[in-house]
């Protein structure tokens, strides 16, 4: 593959990326910038040029747990329950939690939540 379909398909595959996470979520484009800790630009930055190395592993985690969420809740639900304080998230929302620790403590939520067990 030449070097302008590497970096068009690798365009794409951000995008492609960006787009889950936000679409799943039910963020725009700024409150998906907030989460990395960047402005709205940057984010289509990303979009044109790929994703930076040094972000590529906080996209790829978040992309995870946005997975993780459509395959445990009712997709049409999530955007509310991720805007929903809660007091096992010490009243934040998974969205607050994710923006100022990344997406592994939902992990621990998540696994409390769903866990059937009493633990």
């Amino acid at each position: 593959m030449g070097a302008v379909a590497q970096v068009r398909h690798r365009d794409r595959a951000a995008g492609a990326i960006l787009d889950a996470i936000r679409e799943t979520l039910g963020l725009s484009e700024t409150e998906l910038a907030d989460l990395f800790g960047v402005r709205a630009p940057s984010i289509a930055g990303w979009r044109d040029h790929g994703i930076p190395p040094a972000r590529r592993a906080s996209v790829e985690r978040l992309a995870d747990l946005a997975r993780v969420l459509r395959r445990e809740v009712k997709p049409s639900r999530i955007p509310q329950v991720v805007r929903t304080p809660d007091a096992w998230l010490e009243g934040r929302t998974m969205l607050e939690v994710v923006r100022e620790a990344g997406p592994e403590p939902i992990y621990a939520y998540l696994h409390r939540l769903f866990s059937y067990d009493g633990v």
